[in-house]
């Protein structure tokens, strides 16, 4: 963890979060907030983490789905890999967590290159963006027709839909760019062309990078694989809100709603707001915006700005940010791995040699990078070569 201590964006990612906090402090009620952390209900907390652990091997499931075109690999393996990953979001800048899964699992399953891992991280990605907005568009009308909207202001909704229709957007063009390279041919040689601008002792390994990207896009090439992507993905989140509906009663946000439904709703934007903003690598574990999202939609639905606080506190950094920390860390001391080891970079680690006389600084890629692992172009260039 030293290592990144010296990294201008963890320390960039820790100045965010400290901002969003100390603003989150700032718009309520000091006194009003430790009442609210000192009288709730922590009991409800033990649940709350056992049903998060479950929604991740949902999450394994899923991947697995992700990876079956390139290798046939069980749940189990993948659950470890998975916390891994969580732990190093909450604590590395810029959302490495997604290299330390990649990483990881190229190393743990030889027949998955990093490329390919990533691209399966892209796919997971994208549908979390579009279960989460799909969420967002059942449990948004509900409460709007109840009239739990009615207090907030008019800036307040204008932004609301300004930023909705930006996300909606961006996932959009995401799914379009990923389903073309995983469908057509023609899309991925244009992006291979354009390898023409590197300095050509990168060509080969960036052209290669990109047949271990499309391999793992495999999962996008038939409008089938896209609804059970989809259907798979919808028990991970439902999960996910589940522990944000257990540790509601903690606080007892129950009472400020007439019906479980209401409250179900309410959650469920919660959910999905608060999910959103963490998907901006701009802190550390997206400790702060997180906060400050989420209480902010609470307020919105006229929650006590106090103990919304306080209930955001508690099933961020209670709920989902510590259980997975600590279970990531024993995996990783179980498991013999470092951090370090696998984020680190070509100019972290001394110029390997590869068996044709080029170092890896000079361009070439480490033997056992995962880079150069798949030879064949799989079965997601396969795919795409029929088009």
């Amino acid at each position: 963890m030293t290592y990144f201590l010296g990294n201008w964006r963890f320390w960039a990612g820790v100045l965010v979060s400290v901002v969003a906090l100390g603003l989150l402090v700032l718009l309520v009620d000091r006194g009003e907030l430790a009442e609210a952390l000192l009288t709730a209900n922590y009991l409800y907390l033990a649940p709350a983490i056992v049903l998060y652990f479950i929604g991740q091997w949902f999450r394994a499931l899923r991947w697995q789905y992700l990876l079956a075109p390139i290798d046939r690999i069980p749940a189990r393996r993948l659950y470890p890999v998975i916390i891994i990953g969580y732990m190093a979001n909450n604590v590395l800048p810029a959302r490495l967590g997604e290299l330390v899964r990649a990483v990881y699992l190229s190393q743990r399953e030889k027949a998955v290159s990093v490329p390919a891992s990533i691209a399966t991280l892209s796919v997971e990605r994208l549908y979390d963006g579009l279960t989460l907005l799909a969420m967002g568009a059942v449990a948004a009308p509900i409460l709007l027709a109840a009239g739990l909207f009615n207090d907030a202001s008019l800036a307040y909704q204008s932004t609301a839909i300004v930023l909705m229709v930006g996300v909606i957007g961006s996932f959009a063009v995401a799914l379009v760019a990923l389903t073309a390279l995983a469908t057509s041919r023609r899309a991925v040689n244009w992006l291979i062309a354009l390898t023409v601008i590197l300095p050509a002792r990168f060509r080969v390994l960036a052209t290669e990078v990109i047949h271990g990207f499309v391999e793992g896009l495999a999962a996008l090439n038939s409008p089938r694989k896209h609804a059970v992507l989809f259907l798979g993905s919808l028990p991970v989140w439902l999960a996910e809100a589940g522990v944000y509906l257990i540790v509601a009663y903690s606080f007892e946000l129950h009472g400020y709603f007439g019906s479980f439904w209401m409250l179900a709703a309410a959650i469920l934007l919660v959910t999905v707001t608060s999910n959103l903003i963490t998907a901006i690598p701009a802190s550390i574990g997206g400790i702060g915006p997180f906060e400050v999202v989420a209480q902010q939609t609470l307020v919105a639905l006229s929650i006590g700005a106090a103990v919304a606080a306080a209930y955001t506190v508690a099933v961020h950094l209670v709920a989902l940010w510590l259980p997975v920390n600590i279970a990531g860390l024993i995996l990783l001391l179980w498991h013999n791995v470092s951090l370090r080891r696998l984020t680190a970079l070509p100019e972290d680690e001394p110029a390997a040699t590869t068996t044709d006389g080029d170092s890896v600084a000079a361009g070439g890629a480490p033997p056992d990078s995962g880079f150069r692992r798949n030879d064949g172009l799989g079965e997601g260039v396969r795919a795409a070569e029929d088009n």
